[in-house]
């Protein structure tokens, strides 16, 4: 491995660990507010998914989400593996539609704490720091609407 690779992935690294502090504390926050087990912040796929259960009126989006995203994932890989590109098209395809729930979501779970577009704007491009605001802000737990 070349030292600019290594410089590289260390980067990745320093930069997901404070990523995954800053979702933990904000979901911590966001949860204490709510009936659900607060342990379940750390976990980051079951967050997500309690996150859809508690802000969607649907019991299978946070699963169709899951779906869309380990499968867009594992079909970018055998794409890769195998050069067959339609099997690529299908997990952008999939990868997409994930990243569409994840921001119909953001705008439920604001609706959920009775917020405005403001917080849904920046749970889209900056979750932790939306979660932490609405944690620590004065914004109540409504449920799903």
């Amino acid at each position: 491995m070349t030292v600019e690779l290594t410089k590289i992935l260390t980067n990745y690294a320093i930069f997901a660990v404070i990523w995954y502090v800053l979702q933990t504390f904000g979901y911590l926050k966001v949860l204490r507010k709510t009936s659900v087990n607060k342990m379940l912040a750390f976990i980051p796929v079951l967050r997500e998914l309690v996150m859809f259960k508690l802000v969607w009126k649907s019991k299978f989006a946070g699963i169709i989400w899951f779906v869309c995203v380990i499968g867009g994932l594992a079909l970018f890989l055998v794409a890769a593996n195998t050069g067959l590109q339609i099997i690529g098209w299908l997990g952008l395809v999939m990868m997409i539609a994930s990243i569409v729930i994840h921001i119909k979501r953001s705008g439920k779970q604001s609706k959920a704490f009775n917020l405005s577009g403001g917080i849904t704007t920046l749970l889209i491009f900056a979750n932790p720091i939306g979660n932490i605001v609405i944690g620590i802000g004065q914004a109540e737990y409504k449920g799903a609407k």
